[in-house]
């Protein structure tokens, strides 16, 4: 049993930054190769993704590194695959690669909310069909704040952190309806201004990322009691570091979903938050909405889904932060350039990075 980095591809859809993806541990038997499909269509203006990966059989080739061969046990992504979205009324797009196992539908795309809609993935002649589902035709709104603390977090009985919470107005719909909330990160990191002859700064540099990316903030409309249409939920939480010197986004997602969409995420955490005791549910693979259409015992993971979301942004500045931060890269004559951290050396140090300002980030 080995732990792997499944790759949440529902997760992609950052405004701008469209290569961010979100991971979350959880045991998966080695073995045969098994697909992994994650996708949204969704309400926005934006472009959608369909991301397809293959976990690692026990007899898989190791991978050049460019100096050496190593053997690791993340998914791979599928580059050979033609994908399609599809809808109830025989309306056909093609999604185009645009990264290594990451295939897009351009915005142009309008998404009905009359029709239900399906992915089509064709693979060395085997085609993988998701079931059909339509747009929700309810989402709520999120009133989104952050705390900052000081306490236990990470088995650390003394560390700084943040919250960030929502007092959420739920959907106004007598129909039940189930919601995820996604929250991502987006932060200015100052990387460091050597003295040059043309006095000139390093280039901008904005990162992007998950805050709490095991934590799954799921609501039921079915629990709710006549004449509540309001919650509160904590949606993630993050140690504060060097990231909040300058300014901090956090960028909340209230993602209406179908039932079985639900019911899936709610597996997904079960596993996730799988302690190990004889109560607990058996570590597995959790199987989404796509199947093989010649074999449909074959284990597929991971889903495609229709949704409805809401958005909504928040941010802190350095003197919101109540606590005291090191800054890491300041210059300073006495100290070698080796002395440095090498991401305050270059942006692309970070994995999910850029230095193209986001077009929201000044809206607020």
């Amino acid at each position: 049993m080995s732990r792997l980095k499944l790759y949440i591809g529902v997760f992609v859809t950052l405004v701008l930054f469209n290569s961010c993806v979100d991971q979350i541990d959880f045991p998966l038997n080695r073995g045969v190769e098994k697909l992994i499909v994650f996708g949204q269509l969704n309400n926005l203006d934006e472009d959608k993704f369909v991301m397809l990966s293959e976990t690692t059989s026990a007899d898989r080739e190791p991978l050049f590194s460019g100096q050496y061969l190593v053997l690791n046990d993340l998914p791979r992504p599928v580059t050979t695959a033609n994908v399609f979205v599809v809808n109830t009324q025989n309306e056909r797009f093609s999604l185009n690669q645009v990264e290594p196992g990451k295939y897009m539908l351009p915005r142009s795309v309008q998404i009905r909310e009359d029709v239900a809609y399906f992915v089509e993935i064709q693979i060395e002649g085997k085609t993988y069909r998701s079931e059909p589902e339509q747009m929700p035709a309810a989402v709520g709104t999120d009133a989104v704040s952050y705390e900052f603390s000081r306490g236990v977090f990470d088995n650390d009985p003394d560390r700084a952190f943040i919250s960030i919470i929502s007092d959420v107005t739920l959907p106004d719909s007598e129909s039940p309806y189930y919601l995820r909330w996604d929250v991502y990160e987006a932060y200015y990191w100052n990387l460091t201004f050597f003295p040059n002859p043309f006095n000139r700064a390093p280039p901008d540099c904005y990162v992007f990322g998950f805050p709490d990316p095991e934590r799954l903030p799921l609501f039921s409309g079915e629990s709710v009691r006549a004449g509540v249409n309001s919650s509160s939920q904590l949606l993630a939480q993050r140690i504060v570091d060097e990231s909040f010197l300058s300014r901090h986004y956090f960028n909340v997602r209230q993602v209406s979903i179908s039932r079985d969409a639900f019911r899936y995420w709610s597996r997904v955490k079960d596993l996730v938050n799988n302690t190990g005791s004889v109560f607990d549910i058996p570590p597995a693979p959790v199987r989404g909405n796509v199947r093989n259409s010649a074999n449909p015992n074959e284990v597929v993971l991971g889903y495609f889904e229709v949704a409805r979301i809401s958005q909504e942004r928040i941010y802190t500045t350095r003197a919101d932060v109540p606590f005291f931060i090191s800054e890491v890269c300041t210059y300073s004559p006495e100290r070698p350039i080796t002395d440095y951290p090498v991401t305050c050396l270059r942006c692309s140090e970070f994995p999910n990075s850029t230095n193209d300002t986001p077009h929201w980030w000044f809206d607020q």
